[in-house]
């Protein structure tokens, strides 16, 4: 049996679709929800990109150890327990005493996160028609930002009402919904099952210098991004003076603008050239990066400010994304996407990681060593023109061994 087309072909699409939303929006629920915990646990603010991390590093090694033994289970099953993991973990997570134990519920609920995100890429060829399987990927690409334009305003609309805790048990009953979803979904085909990478399969991969070049421009846009993003609440209110009433507008303006930007930048990418979009998006990043975090601008300008900052961030993950998903042949697509998963979660748990080294605060609570963090970041941007170059380079040495072979 093929997947189903027409009307029926929208469900898997849309259930796949929700289902990426959820597992984005359970990694990004720390950013603006930083100085409320730090604040209710007793933290410094600085240390609460540690919540980022651990759930960044776990769904990476997850996702890659989950990627080669789903060819033995189906994917549906492994889905909707990987789901029921992470709104158990959501939920332990909304009911932590202290910060040790809400690091340990966020560890928990990445090692459900990566296993779920790569199900649902599995689930892809099983569950879609081919016309729509590409339009599907990009849905689960795009989820992030949803997730930051949708569901980070609803969740500071939580803590508005009730502090950072109701967050959580709203992302646990989002994901119990969610798990009601996928008893709808059609069950396996015959021969629609995907292709299973291996470990042999994997290093292969990794012996070509196209497909490392890849993976070091995804790295190197994951790296970027995870040092800003988890302090932009806490900066924005204790450096720039922002109130709490008006937070949520950072991320509903950053993620309204992110599916703007990243569609502009796709469109710049297939007409233009990856080469001057990165450029483009460097010289950007630079500026927003440069006036936001050395020149300290003030609460007037601050919103507008931080918003261009998170969809300038998705841009430069378009670039790197769109850039790699190129690099593999069809048959090693799947386990070339299983290591991109893997490389973006754990080049974020190393942002977050050395950001949270980096800061400190200082009597008043700010946030000492944005500047450095910004530097470090523009310095992720300003790579991906570099390796875009080098991968030119490959992919026309490749070819001419090809036509001389």
């Amino acid at each position: 049996m093929r997947p189903p087309s027409g009307l029926r072909g929208l469900v898997p699409l849309v259930l796949l679709g929700a289902v990426a939303f959820v597992n984005a929006l359970a990694s990004v629920i720390t950013f603006p929800l930083a100085p409320f915990l730090a604040e209710d646990l007793a933290i410094p603010a600085a240390r609460a990109a540690l919540a980022s991390l651990v759930f960044a590093l776990a769904a990476g090694l997850g996702g890659l150890l989950a990627a080669l033994l789903l060819g033995g289970c189906e994917r549906r099953r492994v889905a909707a327990w990987a789901l029921a993991g992470l709104g158990l973990g959501s939920a332990a997570a909304a009911l932590a005493p202290s910060f040790p134990a809400l690091l340990v519920a966020r560890l928990f609920s990445g090692l459900c996160a990566g296993p779920l995100l790569a199900a649902v890429l599995a689930l892809i060829p099983e569950m879609v028609a081919p016309a729509r399987r590409n339009q599907a990927v990009s849905l689960v690409v795009s989820a992030y930002g949803l997730a930051l334009v949708l569901g980070l305003p609803m969740v500071l609309a939580l803590v508005a009402d009730g502090g950072w805790r109701p967050s959580f048990l709203a992302l646990a009953a989002l994901c119990l919904l969610s798990l009601a979803g996928m008893a709808a979904l059609p069950g396996p085909k015959a021969g629609a099952s995907a292709p299973r990478p291996s470990p042999g399969g994997m290093m292969a991969l990794l012996r070509q210098p196209i497909g490392l070049t890849g993976l070091a421009l995804i790295a190197s846009a994951s790296f970027g991004t995870l040092l800003i993003s988890p302090h932009l609440g806490t900066y924005a209110l204790r450096n720039l003076g922002v109130e709490e009433t008006r937070l949520w507008l950072i991320y509903l303006l950053g993620g309204g603008l992110a599916l703007g930007t990243t569609q502009a930048t796709g469109w710049a990418m297939d007409r233009l050239g990856a080469l001057p979009a990165a450029l483009t998006v460097g010289g950007g990043l630079t500026l927003l990066l440069g006036w936001t975090f050395l020149l300290s601008p003030g609460a007037a300008l601050a919103v507008p400010l931080l918003g261009l900052v998170l969809a300038g961030q998705l841009a430069r993950s378009t670039v790197a994304q769109a850039s790699a998903a190129q690099l593999s042949r069809p048959e090693d697509r799947l386990t070339y996407q299983c290591l991109a998963a893997a490389v973006t979660s754990l080049a974020q748990a190393a942002g977050a990681g050395v950001s949270a080294l980096l800061l400190v605060e200082d009597a008043q609570g700010r946030l000492l060593g944005m500047g450095l963090l910004a530097g470090l970041s523009m310095l992720a941007a300003w790579a991906a023109p570099l390796l875009l170059l080098l991968l030119d380079r490959q992919r026309r040495a490749a070819a001419k061994k090809l036509a001389i072979s």
